[in-house]
């Protein structure tokens, strides 16, 4: 038996009517649509590069923290040194005080920066 034009099923005009109007709907907001996701794109873009740069900080406070490690070490053995004089022994304990000042205001920025980010 063939298939003739009133045997095929037709969609109900309600759903074509549907289709219809979510195809113009979605041509007319293309231009929207198309800045969205550029947007989206330039942010994960931005996101990626501040993701880098803040790794490269960690990585910088890290050798920081090393040679900071290092400086205190021996300018502690410096100072207990009994070669040196007690003008110098004491100038190099001020030293000490002075890094670990400077290290204490450090870790306030850092962690205020820290909570920041973390919202």
């Amino acid at each position: 038996m063939p298939n003739t034009p009133e045997d095929l099923p037709v969609a109900p005009a309600a759903s074509l009517d549907m289709s219809v109007i979510l195809a113009k709907g979605l041509v007319e907001n293309l231009p929207a649509i198309l800045s969205s996701f550029k947007e989206v794109y330039a942010l994960r873009a931005k996101e990626s590069a501040f993701k880098a740069a803040l790794e490269a900080r960690c990585a910088d406070m890290k050798i920081n923290s090393q040679n900071f490690t290092t400086l205190v070490q021996n300018l502690t053995e410096l100072s207990k040194s009994e070669s040196a004089d007690e003008e110098t022994k004491s100038m190099y304990r001020e030293l000490i005080r002075s890094l670990f000042e400077l290290f204490t205001a450090r870790s306030k920025e850092s962690d205020s920066f820290s909570r920041f980010l973390n919202g």
